[in-house]
């Protein structure tokens, strides 16, 4: 028997209904339900190097719906944050924000955030 990923995972599910954008305050990326169209046609861009992390990991997230790649885009902004909590040109605020981040994607990972099936492989 083979384990099959399904679905978009509850976690996503839940974020991608929300009705409004729940960014961390004064962050246009980092936060669940991010209008990514919305802001890419106004041309936003991140207030720093999490948030530009943040819009990295919104990017991927629309050209993939595939889950392993849901979760790479994870790890990568996860490690991406983590660099900023411990750089020395991150102001306070920044490495507060980028520990929350790294913690949530963490999270989110280890969630698993979908479901595994059993399936039987065809042809045998």
């Amino acid at each position: 028997k083979v384990k099959t990923r399904l679905g978009k995972g509850l976690v996503n599910s839940l974020i991608n209904k929300l009705p409004f954008e729940a960014h961390i305050p004064g962050y246009r990326f980092c936060g669940p339900g991010t209008r990514l169209q919305q802001r890419l046609e106004r041309g936003d861009e991140g207030i720093n190097a999490l948030d530009a992390a943040c819009k990295a990991h919104d990017i991927a997230y629309s050209q993939h719906k595939n889950l392993s790649a849901r979760h790479e885009a994870d790890k990568i902004l996860e490690n991406k944050a983590w660099e900023r909590v411990k750089s020395k040109n991150a102001k306070l605020g920044e490495k507060i924000a980028a520990w929350f981040v790294t913690t949530t994607m963490k999270g989110k990972r280890k969630l698993g955030m979908g479901f595994s099936k059993k399936s039987k492989k065809v042809g045998r």
